[in-house]
Parts: C-alpha cells; sequence; structure tokens
C-alpha cells in the first residue's frame, strides 16, 4: 500500500474509533456501550484499513522490520489524525458529549506512566488476539468472536487503547493539559504494543 494511502486508510480508522468512542459515551459507558464499541474494529478489519494497535503486533514476523516501522509510523500519525477530526467535528455537533469526555481524560492523566504502561500491555494483549482471530479463523462467524469478546473486556477492565484515547483527548481536554497529553500516549504506545508481541513471542518460542 502507498504511504498516501497507508494515511488516508489510518485517518479513517481513527475517525471509526472515535465514532465508538461517542457510542460509548451516548450510551452512558455502560455494557452495551462497550459491546458496540466494536463497530469500529469490525469495520476497520473488514475494510482492511490502517490500526496501530490491530498491526504493531506483527512487527515481529516482518522479514523488513525497519520498512514495517515505517509503516506503523504512518498508521500511528493517521490514527491520531483521524481522532481530531472526529473529535472536532463531536465538540460542534454534539457538545454535550465534552463534559464527559473531559471526566474519562482527567481520570486517565491522574495515572501514574507506569500504570498507564501495564495498563496499556494488558489491552495490546488483548487487541492482538482479537485481529489474530479474525486474521485467522476459517468461520464466517467465529472470526468475529475475538473482537466481540476482547474489545468489550479492555473497555469494561479500565484498559487503555492509545487511539481511543487519542478521541477521548481529542474531544475532552484543554490546550494547558497537551504535555501531560503527549506523555500518556507515548507510555499508551509502548505498552500496546510490547502487550500485543506477547502471543507471537510465544508462539515462537513454542514452535522453535
Amino acid at each position: 500500500m502507498k504511504k498516501l494511502e497507508l494515511f488516508v486508510s489510518s485517518i479513517l480508522a481513527g475517525m471509526l474509533i472515535g465514532i465508538a468512542g461517542t457510542l460509548y459515551i451516548a450510551s452512558g459507558r455502560t455494557i452495551s456501550g462497550a459491546l458496540l464499541f466494536t463497530v469500529a474494529l469490525f469495520s476497520i478489519c473488514t475494510r482492511g484499513l490502517g490500526l496501530f494497535t490491530g498491526r504493531v503486533g506483527y512487527l515481529l514476523v516482518q522479514p523488513k522490520k525497519a520498512s514495517y516501522m515505517a509503516e506503523l509510523g504512518i498508521i500511528w500519525l493517521g490514527n491520531f489524525v483521524g481522532c481530531i477530526i472526529l473529535g472536532a467535528i463531536i465538540r460542534y455537533t454534539k457538545p454535550m458529549h465534552i463534559e464527559t469526555a473531559a471526566q474519562i481524560s482527567a481520570a486517565k492523566l491522574e495515572q501514574t506512566p507506569l500504570q498507564t504502561i501495564l495498563l496499556a500491555t494488558l489491552c495490546g494483549m488483548l487487541m492482538y488476539i482479537a485481529v489474530d482471530h479474525y486474521r485467522t479463523s476459517n468461520g464466517d462467524f467465529t472470526r468475529f468472536l475475538g473482537m466481540l469478546l476482547c474489545v468489550p473486556a479492555f473497555i469494561l477492565a479500565g484498559l487503555e487503547h492509545v487511539i481511543a484515547d487519542m478521541y477521548f483527548f481529542a474531544l475532552g481536554i484543554s490546550a494547558e493539559q497537551m504535555s501531560k497529553v503527549a506523555v500518556f500516549l507515548l507510555c499508551c504506545t509502548i505498552g500496546n504494543a510490547v502487550g500485543a508481541w506477547f502471543i507471537p513471542l510465544w508462539e515462537k518460542m513454542r514452535t522453535e
């Protein structure tokens, strides 16, 4: 995929995550909202869009890791832009959601960097399972079970998904908080990546 195409597909993926985040807020942050969050990963996987947390787990099996890392950087940036765009749209069209997003964001920024990394690591494990199950399962329905189970699980457990967090920040933070947000997103990115590598590393060890 060309870099521009990858970037555009990643923007769309970020916007879809933002739509799912809006559904979660609009539902009152309920179990039904957590289940509806899967609409984003369903759409991203079935349309082949670029999502950082869906692709970072495959870095270790790439023959050209440097090239793949560059693609991951493009995807991360595209996801970020998509979340900013969707956040601006919702700020304008649904301002009643800003307060809830601000509350979610404030709670996240109260965490220590280590807490964020650990929570993001656990989320990364679940995201890898969800996406890899979709990619490797042969059943028309069973391939979606991973996302139907893992996505609500990481939301209800309060784990950290860097792209979803980008959206909540885009909707709920002020400019004065940007330095804290930057640190948070860095820690969350590291955690999501490390968590997504655990299972492929274990599978590699098991087959050797």
